[in-house]
């Protein structure tokens, strides 16, 4: 079984690439990968060499880590790092707590499910944005409103994701389980559950790119005092477009290394 696999793997990888869905083999993914970012930055370099626009609305590539050291110096860079990533985790370890066994049980029992749906869908169609005034109103512009804020925005995702996780299992298993004896919390706890983790997981790195989305907001909305988000706030004000720029590549490279991190944990324990 092992070799035909293999021979179909191989046998997709050397299929024309632009047939539909056609295989890319990993070392070509990396290098087209690698490829656009590198043209991305001469092109970059380029026109901001030629003064093809002004600095204040594209700074040179040294101009940003000028700025970025500059941030460094002041020494308010990496604790902005360091505070945006930990509300993150908060938040994240928050919506896991509360979403999977909420998401579970909705996907598990159909009754619980009907109840729930409704109202789960209605507030995931609500733009997190509505929610602020709330926040604020309940919880002040402290740290706390911002893990809250960040929570919202992940939480009814995360609901729905695990449901449907929970839903995908297939009907037989559960049915042996029944069958073979097995109560309805063994069947959720031996069959659903480990079935539906890789699934799961994938929500979970879902959750935490939404809320590299939504972080930004976050800080720059709730009077936050340090963060990613505060710096490209500073930067706005003080027409400092290097530090936008900083702060927002930082995002996006941490963003996607959190997302790299998600998915080697799920390919190390649930890749099945």
């Amino acid at each position: 079984m092992g070799i035909e696999a293999a021979g179909r793997a191989a046998k997709r990888y050397h299929t024309p690439l632009f047939r539909v869905r056609a295989g890319v083999p990993p070392h070509t993914r990396m290098i087209l990968g690698w490829g656009m970012v590198a043209l991305l930055l001469l092109v970059w370099v380029v026109v901001t060499s030629a003064h093809l626009v002004l600095p204040l609305m594209l700074p040179t590539p040294a101009a940003i880590v000028q700025g970025a050291a500059e941030l460094v110096h002041k020494g308010e860079l990496l604790p902005s790092v360091r505070d945006t990533l930990w509300r993150i985790w908060q938040a994240l370890l928050l919506v896991m707590a509360i979403g999977i066994p909420l998401g579970v049980l909705m996907g598990s029992f159909g009754i619980l499910d009907s109840a729930l749906e409704p109202i789960v869908s209605g507030l995931k169609g609500v733009p997190t944005t509505a929610f602020i005034g709330l926040v604020i109103l309940w919880f002040g512009v402290e740290e706390r409103a911002k893990i809250v804020f960040l929570f919202v925005g992940a939480i009814f995702y995360m609901l729905l994701l695990v449901r449907d996780s929970i839903l995908e299992v297939r009907e037989e298993y559960v049915l042996t389980a029944l069958d073979l004896g097995a109560g309805g919390a063994r069947t959720v706890l031996s069959v659903l559950i480990p079935g539906a983790m890789p699934r799961v997981w994938d929500g979970i790195i879902v959750c935490n790119g939404i809320m590299w989305t939504y972080v930004v907001l976050a800080e720059y909305s709730l009077n936050a005092k340090s963060g990613l988000g505060y710096l490209i706030n500073i930067g706005g004000r003080q027409q400092r477009s290097d530090y936008v720029f900083a702060a927002v590549i930082l995002i996006a490279a941490i963003s996607v290394f959190t997302d790299w991190v998600l998915r080697r944990v799920k390919a190390r324990w649930f890749a099945y």
